[in-house]
């Protein structure tokens, strides 16, 4: 129900603090002559101005609130001072009328002067604002090409900060941004070009980079191939390198083994005494069968025996290690050696007969 001191309300826009005003003034109430004082029904972030007869304002900014209405008041604006964002676009010129520029706009407005926005009669703060910024920046992109949008964007902020600040006429303060861009056509006739010239350059590359990494490719395939090819080699050598070494046997084969492995070396010392044991015994064992070998002339042996007994003499001369009998070539090497003693003539030596068989027993036939 409405107060006795206020009539309805003439304008009301039913707004809260989340709606999005293009006119801050919320609601215009006109104050009768006759009822009892009372306070007006606003919000207290809000402020109210009250007109006179005379034409005159009076600003209550919040909190402050008239205690009274004297009788001079006719008239009250609520008057929302908050924040408010707001978004414009407009087409601009550029130096060819076939083509324009497409202007978007931002601004975050907020009065500061109630009594001078009621005085001014706006009711759309964006328009108005857009108007102030299309006054001066027509006349700045006119000069310039579509598609040197950069320099013309540049050039309006220029002009529009040089002139008097937007809204400052309606009692307003306002901080905006401005885009400035080509036409659709135009944007859409570069980046028909863009592809093409993306399509061609990714092609030149395709065709110089491809062209390098088959030779690349090339020159690694030749590379692995020699590598194989060495790798071939250096195993033929290593198996000619063991072939030969362990077809030797004995003490080059040892000698290899204990390069690769020296903590072999008391293994490989005992297996070459094994071996030059060995050795010597077939000798001997040679030797004796020779020397009391049966049914051979005396005169075929004669070559044969010489032999023998020089290897005789050869094999007890030599130094087997580890075998405590045999006598060390350091030392042997020291003594002064003996003399030789002249071989005795021939038939000095008593004539080698063959063994007899023996006879058989008369047990085992009878007489001849």
């Amino acid at each position: 129900m409405d107060s006795p001191l206020h009539r309805s309300a003439d304008w009301d826009q039913h707004a809260d603090r989340h709606t999005r005003l293009i006119d801050p003034v919320i609601t215009v109430r006109q104050i009768g002559r006759l009822g009892l004082p009372g306070r007006p029904p606003t919000r207290i972030d809000h402020a109210l101005v009250y007109t006179t007869a005379r034409g005159d304002h009076e600003v209550f900014l919040p909190p402050l609130r008239p205690r009274r209405l004297p009788r001079r008041y006719t008239a009250v604006y609520e008057v929302d001072i908050g924040i408010h964002p707001a978004q414009a676009r407009m087409s601009l010129p550029s130096d060819n009328d076939a083509h324009e520029f497409e202007a978007s706009v931002e601004f975050d407005w907020q009065v500061t002067d109630p009594a001078r926005f009621v005085r001014s009669g706006h009711r759309d703060v964006p328009r108005l604002l857009l108007g102030e910024v299309e006054h001066v920046a027509r006349h700045a992109t006119r000069s310039f090409p579509i598609a040197d949008s950069a320099a013309a964007e540049a050039e309006l902020v220029a002009v529009v900060r040089q002139g008097k600040p937007l809204g400052e006429d309606a009692g307003l303060r306002v901080s905006w941004t401005a885009r400035l861009r080509r036409d659709e056509d135009n944007i859409a006739h570069a980046r028909r070009l863009q592809a093409i010239e993306h399509a061609a350059t990714e092609e030149i590359h395709t065709e110089r980079y491809g062209h390098q990494a088959d030779l690349e490719k090339a020159a690694r395939a030749q590379a692995q191939h020699r590598q194989r090819l060495e790798l071939q080699e250096y195993e033929a050598k290593r198996i000619a390198f063991y072939q030969e070494y362990l077809t030797r046997g004995g003490v080059d084969a040892w000698a290899m083994h204990l390069v690769q492995h020296p903590e072999d070396s008391a293994k490989a010392l005992g297996s070459l005494r094994e071996d030059q044991r060995e050795r010597l015994r077939a000798q001997m064992n040679l030797i004796k069968e020779l020397l009391t070998k049966a049914g051979t002339e005396p005169f075929e042996l004669e070559g044969p025996r010489r032999l023998a007994i020089d290897a005789f003499n050869a094999v007890f001369g030599q130094h087997v290690p580890g075998d405590p009998g045999s006598a060390d070539p350091a030392a042997v090497a020291e003594e002064p050696a003996p003399a030789a003693a002249p071989y005795p003539p021939p038939e000095a030596l008593p004539a080698w007969q063959p063994p007899v068989p023996p006879e058989p027993s008369a047990a085992q036939g009878g007489p001849r």
